[in-house]
């Protein structure tokens, strides 16, 4: 398999709430539909350690390269979380299992304020 998993961790200075980070999250998820070298992300948040982060599959190493040298990585990402990501690892993958594909409802990235311009 040539997909590769991308963890990051993202430590802002100032604690965020779960519920803050999840309208900043929604707002992402047009976008992240559009990228065509995006196989799947999910987000996770750690409140007691201030910590947040992401998993993100790519379909290559040349689309992980070509994203963490983009723009948006390295300079939209930051200026709208407030902090850097720090990359943990990129790591090779195995069988990717989704038991279950939500596509609409309240925790959705279908929802109608994710799919607004």
């Amino acid at each position: 398999m040539e997909k590769k998993a991308v963890w990051v961790i993202f430590r802002p200075k100032n604690p965020v709430k779960l519920d803050k980070m999840r309208q900043l999250y929604l707002k992402s998820y047009p976008h992240f539909r559009k990228m065509s070298s995006l196989y799947a992300k999910t987000w996770w948040v750690n409140e007691e350690k201030n910590e947040w982060g992401a998993m993100y599959i790519f379909n290559s190493q040349q689309d992980v390269d070509n994203y963490l040298s983009s723009d948006r990585w390295r300079n939209k990402v930051p200026e709208k979380y407030g902090c850097k990501p720090e990359v943990v690892a990129v790591l090779d993958i195995g069988a990717i299992l989704f038991k279950e594909n939500v596509i609409e409802g309240e925790d959705s990235w279908l929802t109608p304020d994710s799919t607004s311009p």
